[in-house]
């Protein structure tokens, strides 16, 4: 089977890790023998992730990372305290209704999960971290694409690889949309697979636009009746805190915390 990876790109992403994690010698003849570099290698790639201010070299001729790659850590800088913002909300959220909750934001065509709070039930759906899906698909995805303009969103359904229309149609997607603009949420019951229905709501800035996507993800099973209604119901709410929260505009609580 043909390799598609570039050698030299792995070396220097071992280079990266290594000095990140900040274990032992970081010297350059360290670095070669923990990773089998040749001398001259070695020297070209530290020289080159120097010269962008990748890493810097300091005291005992040991290297560390440096400043340079602050601007390409700012997303998750971003996430992070996105995430440390509505997480205990989440939290509640799977512990109140038996669901997996998530938290998921929109980078190009994808839908990327950045948080999840697992449901407490024994069997339940799972939500893999980082995970990535078209945004075409599900009830976040229609969340993410409804801070698109009509355009945007009709370049992205366009774009879309065929295995996103085995369980649903285009206008599936129009429709999910419609109604996040409409109602505040959305509802999608099996366009990823026909057995997991999900609820989504979207968290808004303090200027009103959508940052991420709240979704509560169960089997179809989960919803039935009663329970669909008041799932929404406790969707919006929490979608509501998180926003204030975001916003600075939650009460304050007993002991400080909003």
């Amino acid at each position: 089977m043909p390799s598609y990876t570039i050698p030299v790109l792995q070396k220097s992403i071992a280079v990266l890790r290594l000095i990140a994690e900040g274990r032992g010698n970081t010297t350059m003849k360290a670095l070669e023998q923990t990773l089998g570099v040749p001398h001259s290698t070695m020297y070209r790639l530290l020289q080159t992730l120097a010269q962008e201010d990748w890493v810097r070299q300091v005291e005992g001729g040991q290297y560390e990372l440096s400043f340079g790659l602050l601007p390409l850590l700012q997303p998750l800088v971003r996430h992070e305290l996105l995430i440390e913002t509505v997480r205990d909300p989440l939290l509640a959220l799977s512990r109140e209704t038996g669901l997996t909750a998530k938290l998921s934001v929109r980078r190009g065509n994808f839908d990327i999960t950045i948080f999840r709070a697992e449901s407490p039930r024994s069997a339940s759906v799972h939500v893999k971290m980082g995970g990535a899906f078209p945004l075409v698909i599900g009830a976040s995805g229609a969340v993410l694409l409804s801070a698109l303009d009509e355009a945007a969103r009709q370049r992205i359904i366009d774009a879309a690889p065929p295995d996103c229309w085995r369980f649903q149609a285009r206008v599936n997607v129009a429709r999910r949309v419609r109604q996040v603009l409409r109602t505040g949420f959305c509802a999608d019951a099996g366009s990823y697979r026909p057995t997991i229905f999900a609820i989504s709501a979207p968290l808004r800035d303090r200027s009103g636009g959508v940052i991420a996507a709240l979704t509560a993800i169960g089997f179809r099973e989960d919803f039935a009746g009663a329970q669909l209604k008041e799932h929404q119901r406790t969707v919006a709410q929490t979608a509501a805190r998180c926003s204030a929260l975001l916003q600075g505009t939650a009460p304050e609580v007993a002991g400080g915390r909003s």
